[in-house]
């Protein structure tokens, strides 16, 4: 593990230009914090597969969304209730339905149109007398979608997806990611590990473990911070620019 050619790489691929490829996009086209989550929550949602067929979708989807926290609170998605068509590879339109309607539930129940994600997630962990960390986090985000498709149901996978919604949640660097929550750090966060990320890790010796489940996610994240102590994060920008240079 090369640190100086790592610091490099997250230096060369966490800029501006980074954005326009990458889902994270979706989340950029709005500047009120509720937009912004849900904005992200629906974009991490999608972004499994190629990048190019799930950005597609998204930006289909966005074709009638112009206003996140208005879509919900008017209940648009109720157009998608029981429509068993298909939407992105095992998705229907009746799970992006089901999607909104537990993130309505958030806002407009838990929230009574007041709060927004973040503000629900620490009112469940001081209800439940959670410690306030990364896991805990994780777990209160699976709790508030227990019928959406797509989102785990524990901690036992590596849950990419969730790990880089809080990246962008809580990142506050001010260049790709948002920073507009503060119930974690940004060295609280745990590396996005997916299949190409694992092998990039195994790679650079990161990790020996045989499956990128979640504690194989733990075991990177760790290996990083002894390159970025401060916002560990930063290493999932340079496993992807390693990925990318190697294949050069």
């Amino acid at each position: 593990m090369n640190k100086d050619y790592l610091q490099k790489l997250a230096k060369q691929y966490n800029t501006t230009d980074f954005i326009k490829d990458d889902p994270v996009s979706f989340p950029h086209r709005f500047k009120e914090k509720k937009d912004i989550e849900i904005s992200a929550f629906i974009a991490q949602w999608i972004a499994y597969g190629k990048r190019e067929l799930f950005l597609k979708v998204l930006d289909d989807l966005y074709q009638e969304i112009d206003n996140p926290y208005l879509y919900l609170k008017n209940r648009d998605f109720n157009t998608y209730k029981n429509n068993s068509s298909n939407l992105y590879r095992f998705y229907t339109y009746n799970d992006f339905y089901v999607l909104c309607d537990e993130l309505y539930n958030i806002y407009f129940t838990l929230g009574q149109g007041k709060k927004d994600m973040e503000e629900v997630i620490k009112d469940l962990l001081v209800k439940e007398k959670s410690p306030i960390d990364t896991e805990n986090v994780l777990l209160a985000i699976i709790h508030l979608f227990p019928f959406s498709k797509g989102i785990p149901k524990n901690l036992s996978s590596a849950c990419k997806r969730l790990c880089m919604f809080l990246r962008w949640m809580v990142r506050n660097d001010g260049i790709v990611d948002f920073g507009i929550w503060n119930v974690l750090k940004p060295n609280d966060l745990i590396i996005p590990v997916d299949t190409h990320v694992y092998q990039e890790a195994l790679n650079l010796n990161l990790t020996k473990r045989k499956t990128a489940d979640f504690k194989t996610a733990i075991e990177i994240t760790n290996n990083l911070k002894k390159v970025f102590p401060d916002d560990v994060c930063l290493g999932d920008f340079a496993l992807f620019g390693y990925g990318v240079n190697k294949n050069l």
